[in-house]
């Protein structure tokens, strides 16, 4: 009998394959990519919230810096792309990286992995002695 956790897997596993193929095949900009792509965040999204994903997790501190350092230029970039329609948006940057469907596929992967990390992170923190 296939355990709850490996029947868990197995939908992860082919909800991500179809995303991934998906992206891939319909390409950029797309109706069908779009669904795809919203689809997986919504059950990532989901299944996070479902099980307090991270609820355990230490506070960031002090190394969470950086990234929110990154976090505020990537929002003052496209701020300031609306104030001017002559400077590339970063999703006009990454076109040219996302063209291929394999680029598209990686990259996909690479935010299905990102999301699963953050829903696997430890519901409860462990207790102390």
């Amino acid at each position: 009998m296939v355990s709850s956790r490996s029947t868990r897997r197995l939908t992860y596993l082919a909800v991500s394959v179809a995303c991934v193929a998906a992206v891939a095949w319909f390409g950029e900009l797309t109706t069908g990519a779009l669904l795809a792509v919203g689809g997986a965040g919504v059950l990532v999204a989901a299944r996070g919230l479902a099980g307090h994903a991270g609820e355990a997790a230490p506070p960031v501190g002090r190394r969470g810096l950086p990234w929110l350092g990154w976090l505020v230029v990537a929002l003052v970039w496209e701020v300031v792309t609306l104030l001017d329609p002559g400077l590339p948006t970063l999703s006009d940057l990454a076109d040219p990286v996302l063209a291929s469907p394999a680029a598209r596929a990686a990259a996909t992967v690479v935010w299905l992995v990102a999301g699963a990390w953050l829903v696997t992170r430890p519901a409860h923190r462990p207790e102390r002695p």
